[in-house]
C-alpha cells in the first residue's frame, strides 16, 4: 500500500507539472508547403514527457504541435477544446497533418473527424493497450476520490466510452502500436482489470482500419519517453505509411502483468 500511495503522489506531482501547448514551427515557409505533426497525449501527459517528445521530434521535417486539450469538466469539452485548437492553429491550411495519438487522444481525434471530416489529415498512429485501456474504469472503481481529484470528471466520462475505429478511413494511413506490458498501477489492480473479461491483442480487432501495426514490450508510461525503442518505427510509418520489416507483428508470449527485467525476454 505504501508503494501505491507513493505512486499516487508521483502522479499528483506529474499532473501539477503540466505544461502549456508545445509548438515547433518553421515560419520561413508557407503552411501549404509544410506537414504538421500533432501529438495528442493521454492521461500520462506531463511537462517532462513533452520535453522528451519535443527533443525527439524536432528537426524531423514537421511543424510540431502538442496541445493541452484534456479538460477536467468532460470528454465533450475536451473534444471542443481540441477543435478550437485545430482551428486557431490553422491546421487545415497545411499540406498534410499527421497524428500520434495516445489512448484518449485517439478517441478525441476520431470524434473530431466524424464531426468535421478528415480534411487534410493523412496519417494517424494510435497507441493502444489491452491493459491500460482498463485503467480509467479501474481507477474510477478503486480510487474514486483520488481519480476525481487528479483528473476531474473527464476520466469517469472516458471510462464508459467505447473505443471504435473511424466509420470511414478512405485516404488515411492508419498505424497501431500495441502495448504488451501492464503499468505498475495496473499490476497492483490486476484482479479488478481481469474482471472486465479477456484481453484482446488481435491488431485487426483492436483497430479495423489499420494499414500496419506492431507490438511493443513497453508499458503505457514508457510509451511517452522511450523513443530510443519506438521512435524510428514511428518516423518510418509517418514517412511511408507502414512500419519496418523488422517490426514485431505478433504479441509477446508472456503474462503482461508479470514484472519483467530486460534479460527476461528477447527484444
Amino acid at each position: 500500500m505504501k508503494k501505491l500511495l507513493s505512486s499516487v503522489f508521483i502522479v499528483l506531482f506529474t499532473i501539477s507539472s503540466f505544461s502549456q501547448d508545445v509548438f515547433l514551427v518553421n515560419d520561413s515557409r508557407e503552411k501549404s508547403e509544410k506537414i504538421a505533426l500533432v501529438i495528442l497525449n493521454g492521461f500520462g501527459d506531463s511537462k517532462k514527457n513533452r520535453k522528451k517528445q519535443k527533443k525527439f521530434f524536432e528537426n524531423k521535417g514537421y511543424d510540431l504541435f502538442i496541445p493541452e486539450y484534456i479538460e477536467r469538466e468532460s470528454i465533450n469539452k475536451s473534444i471542443k477544446t481540441f477543435s478550437i485548437f485545430y482551428e486557431n492553429q490553422q491546421l487545415n491550411n497545411y499540406k498534410e497533418v499527421k497524428f500520434l495519438c495516445y489512448i484518449i487522444g485517439g478517441y478525441v481525434l476520431n470524434k473530431y473527424i466524424e464531426e468535421n471530416g478528415k480534411g487534410n489529415i493523412s496519417t494517424i498512429i494510435y497507441d493502444r493497450s489491452p491493459t491500460q485501456e482498463r485503467a480509467p474504469q479501474t481507477a474510477v472503481k478503486k480510487l474514486p476520490f483520488i481519480s476525481k481529484l487528479i483528473y476531474g470528471k473527464v476520466l469517469k466520462d472516458f471510462s464508459i466510452k467505447e473505443k471504435r475505429g473511424l466509420s470511414e478511413d478512405k485516404g488515411l494511413s492508419v498505424g497501431v502500436i500495441i502495448e504488451n506490458k501492464a503499468t505498475k498501477l495496473m499490476r497492483f489492480y490486476k484482479k479488478t482489470a481481469d474482471s472486465y473479461g479477456e484481453y484482446n491483442y488481435n491488431a485487426k480487432s483492436i483497430e479495423p482500419n489499420l494499414d500496419d501495426w506492431f507490438h511493443t514490450f513497453l508499458d503505457h508510461d514508457q510509451m511517452y519517453v522511450r523513443f530510443d525503442i519506438i521512435g524510428e518505427e514511428i518516423l518510418y510509418f509517418l514517412n511511408n505509411g507502414v512500419f519496418t520489416q523488422n517490426a514485431r507483428r505478433i504479441p509477446y508470449e508472456w503474462d503482461p502483468f508479470q514484472k519483467l527485467k530486460k534479460n527476461d525476454f528477447n527484444l
